[in-house]
């Protein structure tokens, strides 16, 4: 692992780097709780499906400062000069859980850039109601309150759920659920569906982190895909 701080018009962008510097570069973003800090198996896969893997800090996570972003589609604007810092042209994305919105903002903002997006556990389309709805009832006014309310009122919310949230963590951050209850089945497939060439696989540990099984068949393809 690599790991660097790229500053930008006084703007610090955490990274790191896995796998082969002389492969396929692809691009990922971590999940709610995380940063680019990824677990020895991933430069392993990575190297072995010469796949250049750059993990970055999402804005105010790991080594990031913050940003004012209006839509998570600013985040191509941000990213650019990272990417053009690190030689990268074209590049696959890879979004976890909450870094998936990041990983479609990119392939919608860089079409001619970006062939593939590649997506594991990842937040599903919410703002389409039929996606949404495939949530239980009760999420609905969590969706409704992050969609609506003042920006201050979220940042209190999620600052009075860290502490709570670390302690959760604090033992091992793979524990969760017997079952996905992060990300219903039912709303990645109709998040799926809305892609032509959508493609959805499921996982058959029945959690919300990726198994290694997982990201075998992972770097498997992104090797496929690169010859």
């Amino acid at each position: 692992m690599n790991r660097t701080v790229l500053t930008f018009d006084g703007v610090a962008r955490g990274l790191a780097e896995y796998g082969d510097p002389h492969g396929r570069p692809v691009v990922l973003h971590h999940g709610l709780l995380g940063d680019a800090g990824l677990p020895a198996v991933w430069d392993t896969l990575a190297r072995e499906a010469a796949v250049r893997l750059i993990a970055v800090d999402r804005p105010g996570y790991g080594s990031s400062d913050p940003v004012p972003m209006a839509a998570v589609g600013d985040w191509t604007t941000h990213l650019l000069p990272v990417l053009d810092a690190c030689g990268v042209g074209a590049f696959d994305v890879l979004g976890i859980s909450a870094g998936a919105p990041y990983a479609y903002a990119l392939a919608a903002g860089l079409p001619e850039r970006v062939p593939r997006v590649w997506v594991l556990s990842g937040l599903p389309y919410v703002p389409d109601g039929s996606v949404r709805g495939r949530y239980p009832e009760e999420a609905e006014p969590v969706w409704t309150f992050y969609r609506e309310a003042p920006e201050a009122e979220v940042v209190a919310r999620f600052a009075g759920a860290a502490e709570r949230m670390a302690e959760v963590f604090a033992g091992s951050p793979a524990v969760h659920a017997p079952a996905d209850q992060e990300v219903p089945f039912p709303a990645a497939e109709a998040t799926a569906a809305l892609f032509p060439a959508g493609r959805l696989t499921e996982q058959v540990a029945p959690d919300h982190i990726p198994s290694e099984e997982t990201l075998s068949e992972l770097f498997a393809e992104l090797r496929a895909a690169s010859l």
